[in-house]
């Protein structure tokens, strides 16, 4: 094989306030294939993807900036549109806006972000099996196709544990769109003595439910990576207890560190978290409020949920999540791909 083929890995352009975890762990996979036998190129999308006119340059824009290897790492998938299909390859998270949207808008989205990627690439990678089970779900994809990968954390999460503040514990919240379950959250914590870390732009609904019940917090937009991990570092626990993921890497993340981990009890959250998690129904404030009260008064839940968590992030092996991208890229380029 010739040296040195370029894999061009494509990024959205990010929106002010967001924490783009997944372009982040593809920043450390290019560090992890140093060496190899061939180049990493980034290809950050110049328009943000918003409305039809920034697509549509974003599409032509990925037309002319192909590689040998086309490795769309996620959200604009849409720009797959005019690219070789034999030398592209889509990473998908999960497909939240299919299930929220209705009418002409659904249909855009399930054409473009669904169909699109499906058809114009060689492989799909699926960050857990939910995902993949929602791909073949909505699509006719072939099974070998699709190469459930999962997500391992970035290098600079270590543990740092901490004495846990049982009188005023702070509580991270990570991420504030819809999927994120924010309303429910603040509900449950009415009356509780705790201090909010959110991580993501609050709307006026969530400020004034803040305000009213004079919750105390603190509202951070626009970290960095290792700006986040200090944010788990100073916190106390994680309440993560989403409507919807692909896969849920702030649970990784809080387990990394050692904190306790309060999220839903849906898939793929509760396959993610193992045992080292406390599940919740995400739609039932009593149960989030039940959870958060049990980690904060009982020690002995609170340390098993640390040391099953320190046990459970063993399960996403760097190295093995690292070959099948590998595999996926020299199959590409020695032209050993699946019919």
């Amino acid at each position: 094989m010739l040296k040195k083929k370029k894999i061009h890995l494509f990024f959205r352009k990010p929106f002010y306030g967001e924490n783009f975890s997944i372009e982040n762990w593809y920043l450390e996979l290019i560090k992890k294939f140093r060496n190899k036998d061939f180049e990493f190129k980034i290809k950050i999308c110049p328009f943000k993807s918003k409305g039809v006119l920034s697509r549509i340059l974003n599409i032509t824009w990925a037309f002319f900036n192909q590689g040998d290897v086309n490795h769309i790492t996620g959200d604009v998938n849409f720009i797959s549109l005019f690219l070789n299909k034999k030398k592209t390859i889509n990473t998908i998270h999960d497909h939240y806006s299919l299930n929220r949207l209705i009418g002409i808008k659904r249909l855009i989205y399930y054409f473009f972000w669904v169909i699109v990627p499906s058809k114009k690439s060689i492989y799909l990678i699926a960050n857990s099996q939910k995902t993949k089970k929602e791909i073949l779900k909505y699509t006719n994809t072939d099974k070998k196709k699709i190469v459930v990968s999962g997500i391992c954390i970035h290098n600079n999460y270590k543990r740092k544990l901490k004495k846990f503040n049982k009188q005023k514990p702070k509580i991270l919240i990570i991420g504030t769109r819809k999927n994120k379950n924010i309303k429910n959250i603040l509900i449950s914590l009415i009356g509780i003595n705790c201090e909010l870390i959110v991580i993501g732009n609050l709307d006026k609904e969530y400020l004034f439910i803040l305000k009213k019940y004079k919750i105390n917090y603190k509202n951070y937009v626009a970290l960095g990576n290792n700006e986040v991990f200090k944010k788990y570092v100073n916190s106390d626990l994680l309440l993560f207890p989403s409507l919807h993921e692909g896969f849920g890497m702030p649970i990784l993340e809080a387990q990394t560190v050692g904190r306790p981990v309060i999220t839903s009890n849906l898939e793929p959250m509760n396959d993610v978290g193992g045992n080292g998690a406390l599940y919740v129904n995400p739609r039932s404030t009593r149960s989030i409020r039940n959870g958060v009260i049990k980690v904060i008064r009982n020690k002995f839940f609170r340390d098993k949920l640390i040391n099953n968590g320190f046990k459970n992030i063993k399960r996403f092996n760097k190295n093995i999540i690292l070959k099948k991208h590998l595999d996926c890229y020299y199959e590409i380029l020695n032209n050993k791909i699946v019919n």
